[in-house]
């Protein structure tokens, strides 16, 4: 929780003491119980500060280094490359053994020894002039900071060792190697992410490890396919963010907030953008059966790895979407009963499906990219629907924005006269300020959020 949510708390208790709501007793015990969770939290000033130090002392001990590397013999470039990485682990034990748990502690080292061992390892190599493989160095740097992201469970590490699986991959597949491994690998730290999210005090730390792991992950979802199949990327794609959003719709994380919340966040808007993208005639030129390729990659047998992902991610996707429609409170307006937006929003991976098949067989970009047209267009109505018949301004400008980048977006890609554009414009944008201000009207009549 973080300083100025306490804050907050406190006031609200000083409140409800006043207004009769709890007594002094039971005021006093939630007074004292969230002073105790303030001590604990370490200011995030502090931990910066301190890892920005770490980084400047590892940073000037290079250059030391590097200085007089050229003059040091190889006993001795053997020590120096070991010593960072020794009294690394001598803190560490030092700060288990007198329970040092402070985050303003374990930050800075997490960070000073994920340099030591790439340092280490650069020194070793040069040292004993081993073979100079980027690919490789990157992969043993990034195992061996596993260890220090489990010890200290900083930020820093498992920041790097993402960024490090990412980079290895990358350079993995450009060299013609199959970058699968990245999966297993980056299950690795999976389960410490997971334990650092259910601690009461660690909201900041955990929330920057998810998003810089589910960053990660969706680029490497991309690099790792083998696209032996044109297109199936749409599916894949559509499917893993629709995955995303209804599993956070299951758990029921919406409260959150977008930033606390990344894998809801980057489901929902990751889709919002692959979707737009399909609107477009350009996705769908030379995809399908008839497209096949077989003769641009060293490991056909990797296709597997797509054909599994666009059978197991659409079949997630609809565990899902059925899970989280059994869980969501029934709805009415006016006596009708109300579909959520995300449910129409979940069906994604199989309208894009449908429109992939159509384009697979008739070889036809148009009626695709009429289809998602369609699509993306209703959702943006459901959107502002559902935002409507629930007095909520988030939802209803998210709606009107789906709604006018779909128009936009067609209308810059179609032959008509720029005169043309800029009437259909200017009166979509008129119909848009009306509504928004009718709508802002009605709520503030209704005591909604304005």
């Amino acid at each position: 929780m973080a300083s100025r949510e306490i804050e907050w708390l406190k006031r609200e208790v000083d409140a409800w003491e006043r207004d009769g709501i709890v007594d002094t007793a039971t005021a006093e015990r939630l007074r004292t119980r969230y002073a105790q969770v303030a001590a604990n939290e370490t200011p995030w000033g502090r931990i910066i500060f301190g890892s920005l130090g770490a980084l400047l002392v590892g940073l000037g001990i290079i250059a030391l280094l590097a200085a007089n590397w050229s003059e040091l013999g190889r006993p001795t470039r053997t020590v120096i490359a070991f010593t960072p990485l020794s009294l690394c682990a001598i803190l560490y034990v030092t700060g288990y053994l007198r329970g040092w748990s402070s985050r303003a502690f374990l930050e800075p080292l997490g960070l000073f020894w994920g340099l030591s061992i790439g340092a280490g390892v650069a020194l070793i190599g040069q040292t004993y002039h081993l073979p100079q493989d980027a690919e490789a160095f990157t992969l043993v740097w990034t195992l061996l900071l596993i260890p220090v992201c489990y010890a200290t469970r900083a930020l820093a590490p498992v920041a790097g060792y993402f960024i490090g699986l990412i980079t290895w991959v990358s350079m993995s597949q450009l060299s013609g190697g199959v970058g699968l491994w990245y999966w297993p690998l980056a299950a690795l730290v999976a389960p410490l992410i997971y334990s650092v999210r259910r601690e009461p005090d660690a909201a900041v730390r955990s929330t920057w490890m998810l998003w810089t792991a589910a960053l990660c992950c969706t680029a490497a979802l991309g690099i790792t396919l083998e696209k032996s199949l044109p297109g199936l990327w749409m599916i894949i794609y559509t499917s893993a963010f629709a995955a995303l959003l209804l599993g956070s719709e299951v758990r029921g994380s919406g409260e959150r907030g977008w930033w606390r919340n990344p894998l809801r966040t980057l489901g929902g808007g990751g889709l919002a953008v692959v979707l737009y993208l399909l609107i477009f005639r350009w996705p769908w030129h030379e995809i399908g059966w008839n497209y096949w390729r077989t003769d641009i990659f060293r490991h056909p047998w990797a296709s597997f790895f797509d054909f599994s992902l666009a059978v197991a991610l659409p079949v997630a996707a609809a565990f899902l979407l059925v899970l989280a429609f059994r869980r969501v409170p029934r709805r009415k307006w006016h006596g009708v009963p109300l579909l959520p937006a995300w449910t129409l929003w979940g069906i994604a991976p199989f309208v894009t499906a449908i429109a992939y098949a159509i384009a697979s067989h008739d070889e036809s970009d148009h009626l695709p990219a009429l289809l998602m047209t369609l699509y993306l267009a209703g959702l943006g109505l459901a959107t502002l629907g559902e935002g409507l018949a629930e007095h909520r301004a988030g939802t209803i400008n998210l709606g009107v924005l789906v709604l006018l980048a779909v128009i936009i977006g067609r209308f810059f890609s179609s032959d008509a006269s720029f005169t043309a554009k800029g009437i259909v414009f200017i009166l979509c944008g008129g119909v848009f300020l009306v509504a928004n201000l009718m709508v802002s009207r009605r709520m503030k009549q209704k005591g909604g959020a304005a």
